[in-house]
């Protein structure tokens, strides 16, 4: 009988990773895309300033969100935008100061026509158009991140990118589940 309970025992634990596995699988399917060489080949400054815009698209871009959208989904996934892009922005502004890197915030001029465009959308097409920005916005992310932890010098700006990473992916996952239901 005890020799039963312990096959038992040992078999739930093994059968634990699987479980766990199987509730991150969507994460690590995700195709990661692909950097360009110009991102593999950052300096701080310019992963900085590209970082520092990308947070800042995601907030603007969550704020208006918030006040456009009527789908309870969408305003959801906007709050949690926000609030983790502005947290993310705080960590990148710690890690800047860290390496001795200047924040400086300048949107690009695709992040600022993709704002007008949202501004300038129709009710009925507001959320479509918000979730393919955000999809395209995170593609970008990773891409940036990914490339930054993995050609990146070592420093606060590198752990600042490997750790957001994973939140990141996670962000595209929940994005895709909203465009894609």
């Amino acid at each position: 009988m005890i020799r039963l309970i312990v096959i038992a025992a040992a078999a739930g634990l093994t059968l634990t990773p699987i479980a766990v596995a199987q509730q991150t699988a969507p994460i690590q399917q995700l195709p990661t895309p692909q950097a360009s060489a110009e991102l593999q080949a950052l300096d701080p400054a310019g992963f900085v300033k590209l970082a520092v815009a990308s947070n800042d698209f995601e907030i603007l871009s969550s704020e208006l969100a918030l006040r456009r959208s009527q789908d309870p989904q969408v305003r959801d996934f906007a709050q949690t935008m926000l609030d983790d892009h502005r947290r993310a922005q705080e960590q990148l502004q710690s890690a800047a100061e860290a390496d001795s890197v200047a924040l400086v915030l300048e949107l690009s001029m695709e992040q600022k026509q993709t704002l007008t465009a949202l501004e300038q959308a129709e009710e009925s097409q507001f959320d479509s158009a918000y979730m393919s920005a955000q999809m395209k916005a995170h593609d970008e992310a990773i891409r940036l991140l990914g490339a930054y932890a993995d050609n990146g010098p070592a420093g606060s700006l590198k752990t600042y990118a490997v750790a957001n990473y994973p939140l990141v992916r996670t962000h595209k996952v929940r994005a895709q589940s909203l465009t894609n239901p």
